[in-house]
């Protein structure tokens, strides 16, 4: 299987945009959102990037079982309570952290991916604290980007 450039610029943006949340940098969400959005394949990715680092980040909990709900840890929640996010996102991030079932929300594609990235980034930061969701999100994107 050969890698495509959208597929490239897909995960990387999705990985920016996580970052950029994680630093609280505008400047950074709006340039990984941006780059998410060149085309469909792009975007699809990003989805695609953003929501399999959720399934992680879930997994990663030393406390998650299949057994029952998959509620996010207390650092995770306050961390979300100081982002900004429009209501639609909010309500979809909130029914995820409460228990880890996919949001039955009508959101469009954009909304979906920062649904999902904000998710993973709450959920790492629960798990990982913060300096190790910059860490660990730093070490993806250099694999992902081949640097």
């Amino acid at each position: 299987m050969t890698t495509s450039t959208e597929q490239i610029a897909g995960e990387t943006a999705a990985l920016d945009l996580m970052r950029g949340y994680l630093a609280a940098d505008p400047d950074a969400i709006a340039a990984a959102t941006a780059a998410g959005a060149v085309c469909p394949t792009t975007a699809a990715y990003m989805r695609q990037q953003a929501s399999g680092l959720l399934t992680d980040a879930v997994l990663a909990d030393p406390d998650f079982s299949p057994y029952r709900r998959a509620v996010m840890g207390p650092a995770g929640i306050e961390w979300l309570e100081g982002i900004p996010m429009e209501a639609a996102v909010g309500e979809a991030v909130l029914a995820l952290a409460d228990d880890g079932a996919a949001p039955r929300l009508v959101l469009d594609d954009a909304q979906l991916t920062t649904v999902f990235a904000l998710s993973a980034v709450a959920r790492c930061i629960a798990v990982y604290g913060r300096e190790g969701t910059m860490r660990h999100l730093n070490r993806i994107r250099s694999a992902v980007a081949g640097s």
